[in-house]
């Protein structure tokens, strides 16, 4: 189980990971990533997409204790995330990173509040496993975040 420490110390990296590749990024954003149709602007649009996943756990852990999911009927994931990076698409690069600033920071606001009971309560992961909370949470927050910032760090070195 992931505790808030280590929650919010994932975050930070994250932070710290993008502000260290950001100036490769801008000047490479139509470059392919390495595997896959999209592009180094196409990951950072699906990051700034999926920032702000504080809420979206939140979301997940009132649906799991109603015994509902918090997806809609029909949800198709690469449905969802195309439509994330076309919302993005046109505009500024500083405003799609600004997202992803503002996301973080919610995020590690929102480790800081949580309850420890809510952290420690088991929830599906992508594959409706159970686990704890704590761990979702860092795969929401941190884990997926960085392995779209390895994709892009590839792509940057190739």
């Amino acid at each position: 189980m992931a505790t808030k420490q280590e929650l919010t110390a994932g975050i930070h990296n994250v932070e710290q990971r993008l502000e260290r590749l950001l100036p490769g990024i801008v000047a490479k954003l139509e470059k392919p990533l390495p595997q896959g149709s999209w592009t180094i602007h196409d990951a950072l649009c699906h990051v700034a997409a999926d920032s702000n996943a504080f809420a979206r756990w939140q979301l997940l852990v009132q649906a799991h204790a109603k015994g509902t999911s918090s997806r809609p009927p029909g949800f198709n994931l690469d449905e969802h995330n195309q439509q994330g990076i076309d919302a993005r698409r046109d505009r500024a690069i500083d405003d799609v990173v600004a997202e992803i600033r503002a996301g973080l920071k919610a995020d590690a606001e929102g480790v800081e509040a949580v309850d420890e009971a809510t952290l420690q309560r088991d929830l599906p992961n992508f594959r409706g496993e159970l686990g704890p909370g704590s761990d979702r949470l860092r795969f929401m927050t941190a884990t997926h975040n960085q392995m779209h910032l390895d994709d892009i760090e590839k792509a940057l070195s190739s």
